[in-house]
């Protein structure tokens, strides 16, 4: 029989963070969509599909929706640790653990999770960055508010190499130059700059649309 493909944790780290600042205010008793959505600042259809089921997975809500034991670890500083190697134990498979034993390792993380789950290179990435911040656990690793927002992320086109200047014979220069040479004026060098601004509530197929999107229209490529 084929190797059943299993699912695993894709929870924005940005929304990792920005839940556990708001559990350690205040555990709210029933976690729903709306209240992620109002959290979050993200819409409700999103909190359904990309938040509340991992939630779920990660063991931080149960299937009610009200937060479980682990929520309260989770929140603690102190606990934090412990919480996140109860989360590894019960979500992740030894495999992973031996083979990617350090947080380090992302590329490793996303080369297993490719592998496993035949999921897209986004997913993937999602996955194995949520898998990396959970081995760290580190409490201190907090990003304050700044840093929870999306960042831009900025594609530079090199500029073009000048022209090596070519050394002509003068005088056969001279032979061969046309009676009329036109002026052509050089050609300067363009500097692109670009700024994409993506959510951390973006799903993984509008992340997706936006890099083909990028790729159809910039680089002329489909």
């Amino acid at each position: 029989m084929p190797e059943q493909k299993k699912a695993f944790p894709m929870l924005p780290v940005a929304h990792w963070w920005a839940l556990r600042k708001k559990f350690k205010q205040t555990i709210p008793g029933l976690v729903t969509d709306s209240y992620l959505a109002t959290v979050l600042n993200t819409q409700a259809q999103s909190a359904r599909a990309n938040v509340l089921p991992f939630l779920k997975s990660l063991g931080i809500i149960n299937e009610d929706g009200k937060p479980t034991d682990r929520a309260n670890e989770w929140r603690d500083d102190g606990r934090y640790s412990g919480a996140c190697k109860a989360i590894l134990k019960e979500v992740y498979p030894q495999e992973l653990l031996d083979a990617v034993p350090n947080s380090t390792d992302r590329e490793q993380a996303e080369s297993w999770f490719s592998h496993k789950t035949k999921a897209g290179e986004a997913a993937v990435a999602r996955m194995a960055v949520l898998y990396c911040v959970i081995l760290e656990a580190d409490a201190s690793k907090q990003p304050d508010e700044k840093t929870e927002r999306a960042r831009p992320i900025k594609i530079v086109e090199k500029k073009a190499a000048a022209a090596t200047p070519m050394r002509v014979n003068p005088d056969a220069a001279e032979k061969h130059a046309p009676t009329h040479s036109p002026n052509v004026p050089q050609m300067p060098g363009i500097n692109i700059n670009l700024e994409i601004h993506i959510s951390a509530d973006s799903s993984v197929d509008q992340i997706d649309a936006i890099f083909q999107s990028m790729s159809k229209h910039i680089y002329k490529r489909v």
